[in-house]
């Protein structure tokens, strides 16, 4: 008796839901500083598999942050400030409980669109921005987004759309 047996490889894919960052913000040039411009307006939005906010449904507020030319680097921006989010899993009654995360990231200038008729430009920038609580006790303590930056020079707005880098984050 002869049995045969055939072996069909089959790739089988979980579906797992990505860990994304999407901030929107209308910015505001500094007084004193001409380089730098202050995030005025922010929209932060999570994306499914979030860590930090996992139903999307966290308060927020950035504070004192910036994205500034790079001293002596051209072609490159700096997203320098902090991130308080509510931690739902520690909130409750009237006691709102935040993580504080500093943000950073380096991102270089890849390419420039401009409208030839009103002059207004797109200038869009890569690189990864950096949430870090500065506690390893946190879970998790450090997330990096591979983000694109689009900023649209006329109307002083910024879009950022960032996924999780997996080799990174802890």
């Amino acid at each position: 008796m002869v049995i045969a047996i055939t072996i069909i490889p089959i790739r089988i894919a979980f579906c797992q839901p990505s860990d994304t960052i999407e901030i929107k913000a209308l910015l505001k040039k500094e007084d004193f500083i001409v380089s730098s411009i202050y995030f005025q307006k922010a929209n932060l939005t999570f994306g499914n598999g979030s860590k930090i906010c996992p139903e999307n449904n966290c308060s927020y507020e950035f504070e004192k942050t910036t994205f500034d030319e790079r001293f002596g680097e051209a072609n490159t921006k700096y997203i320098s400030g902090t991130l308080q989010i509510e931690d739902k899993a520690n909130s409750n009654g009237n006691f709102i409980s935040y993580r504080y995360y500093r943000l950073s990231g380096t991102f270089n200038l890849v390419d420039i669109k401009e409208n030839t008729k009103t002059g207004d430009k797109i200038l869009i920038y890569e690189g990864y921005l950096l949430l870090d609580t500065g506690n390893a006790m946190f879970n998790p303590s450090k997330v990096e987004y591979k983000s694109e930056i689009k900023l649209y020079y006329l109307q002083n707005k910024l879009e950022l759309y960032g996924k999780i880098n997996n080799a990174f984050s802890k």
